[in-house]
């Protein structure tokens, strides 16, 4: 997309080249000329007209104007126009008047140009016999030349034609100059089509390569999908099997055991027919859990209170087994949590619970388990922690989790404690994620510690 912005712009920047070049070739700049040269002979009209009527008598206005009158009107017409010569012409004197004040040469030229004098000759006579403006062009190798010309009033002394005051003006067009930038507009256009070839091409291969990747990403989903059911359905199997494969062996010995143990037999085998299909059932209701739509129903809840409850659930198992249960609390975090609607307190005492179990289960005699919250990236105030979340963890200092578990300890079905589902794990991440937040397994230096990190709510 950078790449095709890229072009885009270029393509822009030619565009606006390719105009600016267009208005120097040939054709326009002549075109500019000959508007210049009308403009420009219409001023001497004007100005011969004004000084006229600055004459005192009618005998005065019908005498031809003196040079230096002449001089004064075309020195001041042209003097802002560059490239502009000018002068008066009559029928019966030829150019009377001549003037390029701005000639590059020192001073102010007055001879008028002998090259042009039958084409400014014939352009004024045109105006005198149509009297009105005319303008021609006398197209060359090097240079085109603008004529225009225009009649300024009958002045002489019958006021018949001979007498007839015609103003001219011409431009030279270098056409050199011209044909190199018709040349250059010719190349910039070539380069300008292909640029837009180029942006078109790369357009369509951006739109097909996201077509194609939007196909491989649908694919990768199903891929991810289909991997994840045979995951799934693999350890459901297995999960499944092993209850199945006990109740047939207990269900089995139990007929063929000999007449006088068979009463003891059957009882014992009705037994593990029970407790195994107990265990499908925490199996069944788990998957169902996972599977059902989960929403978060945030309650006030004070921290450090639900804390020691989730403490006191396991407390007789944790005395049994020798384990102690901690808190660590920060009380800043108690004091600025106090009166918020902080989390869902069922579905967290769900995660705690499957989480304590699994802490107990890879922690010896002696051991420690802790429960502990705090505020996360940022110092907590009287409003909880400025800029971060609530972080909450269960660390134990048991076994640890093997490094085969580690990438996939939140995957269902995955477990290393016997006798266990290996969805706990699952069901927890589906329970923080379902309250905006994260879970992680956290670098220890010893056993196992478990992190959550909740979004903190408004207060």
């Amino acid at each position: 997309m950078i790449l095709w912005l890229s072009i885009a712009a270029a393509a822009l920047v030619l565009g606006w080249l390719l105009l600016l070049l267009s208005r120097q070739g040939a054709g326009p700049q002549i075109a500019h000329a000959r508007q210049l040269t009308s403009t420009s002979c219409q001023a001497l009209q004007a100005g011969a007209a004004r000084v006229r009527q600055q004459l005192p008598s009618a005998g005065d206005r019908r005498r031809s104007m003196v040079p230096a009158a002449a001089q004064a009107v075309l020195d001041l017409a042209l003097r802002d126009q560059p490239g502009m010569e000018g002068g008066f012409w009559r029928a019966d004197a030829g150019v009377v008047a001549y003037a390029f004040p701005t000639y590059d040469g020192t001073g102010i030229k007055r001879d008028p140009p002998s090259a042009e004098l039958e084409r400014i000759g014939s352009t004024a006579q045109r105006a005198q016999d149509s009297a009105g403006l005319v303008t021609d062009v006398r197209p060359g190798l090097r240079e085109a030349v603008a004529f225009a010309a225009c009649p300024v009033e009958a002045v002489g002394g019958d006021g018949g034609d001979g007498g007839r005051l015609i103003a001219w003006t011409l431009m030279r067009v270098p056409l050199l100059a011209a044909e190199t930038v018709n040349t250059l507009t010719l190349a910039v256009s070539l380069l300008l089509a292909l640029v837009a070839v180029s942006g078109a091409w790369l357009g369509w291969m951006i739109s097909r390569w996201q077509r194609q990747s939007a196909h491989l990403q649908q694919q990768l989903a199903q891929s991810e999908r289909l991997a994840t059911l045979g995951r799934v359905s693999a350890g459901l199997a297995h999960e499944i099997r092993n209850p199945l494969g006990t109740m047939r062996m207990k269900v089995e010995n139990a007929m063929a055991a000999p007449a006088d143990l068979r009463e003891a037999r059957v009882a014992g085998a009705l037994e593990a027919v029970l407790a195994q299909t107990a265990r499908l059932e925490t199996l069944v209701s788990s998957l169902l859990a996972l599977t059902q739509p989960f929403r978060a129903e945030r309650q006030v809840v004070d921290l450090a209170a639900w804390l020691e409850e989730r403490r006191n659930a396991h407390a007789e198992t944790a005395q049994r087994l020798g384990i102690r249960i901690t808190l660590a609390v920060a009380p800043e975090l108690a004091a600025s949590a106090r009166g918020l609607a902080l989390f869902d307190p069922a579905q967290m005492a769900r995660v705690y619970d499957n989480l304590l179990l699994n802490a107990m289960a890879h922690t010896g005699e002696g051991g420690e388990i802790e429960l502990g919250a705090r505020g996360a990236r940022g110092a907590c105030g009287p409003r909880g922690p400025r800029g971060g979340a609530l972080l909450l963890w269960v660390a134990d200092d048991g076994s640890g989790i093997p490094d085969d578990l580690r990438d996939t300890l939140f995957e269902p079905f995955a477990t290393a404690r016997a006798g266990g589902t290996g969805l706990g794990l699952a069901l927890v991440r589906e329970i923080v994620q379902g309250h905006g937040g994260r879970v992680a397994l956290a670098e220890s230096a010893k056993g196992t510690r478990i992190e959550m990190e909740l979004p903190w709510p408004r207060s």
